[in-house]
């Protein structure tokens, strides 16, 4: 390309601009950005229970001591932005959890590491429940706490009913060949009440010859 790097900045945001606008229409482009600085996250560590299952997928377990401040980097340098991070804990009851900028991230003088604080309210509870905070690197570049939940497992038994066929009932299977010599007899009936009109008519015939 024949542009400088401030031209090159501004036909970035003019086409990035016509991109998220809904009155231009342009050719499909892909931009990826990412973070040039990795972020931490800290918490006052609290020992999971024994009985605490492997993470799923998708999912980072923060490691931790009883009372001792634990730090993870969660977006390590280079991460791409608007990606979102599930960050599972272990806790009793309300807890706060501290961003920063990694210690050796390249900021600009003046600037903070510090990103922010945010308290996690969780009910007092008599064991340690799964807590899982969903953590975002914003499509901006910033750190965000979208929300927590609190996952809770019950175990129950589910009775499943097996079909089962019923033998056949004697009475029905004699009422079937009844039933059927029944219909039988009635062709029988039939063919001779048929036959009798018949009968009838030649004997008056024969009566009829003799007396002449």
């Amino acid at each position: 390309t024949t542009m400088n790097q401030e031209e090159s900045v501004a036909r970035g945001c003019a086409l990035q601009a016509a991109i998220l606008s809904p009155l231009y229409k342009v050719r499909d482009f892909q931009v990826q950005d990412i973070s040039p600085n990795a972020i931490n996250v800290g918490w006052m560590g609290q020992a999971p229970p024994a009985d605490a299952v492997k993470d799923e997928e998708g999912e980072t377990s923060m490691m931790e001591v009883e009372g001792e401040f634990k730090s993870s980097t969660v977006f390590p340098a280079g991460s791409h932005m608007n990606v979102l991070k599930t960050l599972t804990f272990f806790r009793k009851g309300p807890f706060e959890i501290k961003a920063e900028f990694a210690p050796d991230s390249v900021l600009l003088p003046m600037t903070p590491r510090e990103l922010g604080t945010w308290s996690i309210d969780v009910p007092p509870q008599a064991e340690a429940k799964k807590i899982k905070v969903k953590a975002r690197l914003t499509l901006h570049g910033t750190f965000a706490v979208e929300g927590a939940q609190m996952v809770e497992e019950e175990e129950y038994e589910e009775v499943v009913k097996e079909k089962r066929e019923l033998p056949p009932d004697p009475a029905d299977a004699e009422a079937k060949p009844a039933e059927g010599e029944a219909a039988e007899a009635k062709p029988a009936e039939e063919t001779d009440a048929q036959a009798s009109p018949e009968g009838e008519g030649g004997s008056e015939k024969k009566a009829e010859a003799e007396k002449k």
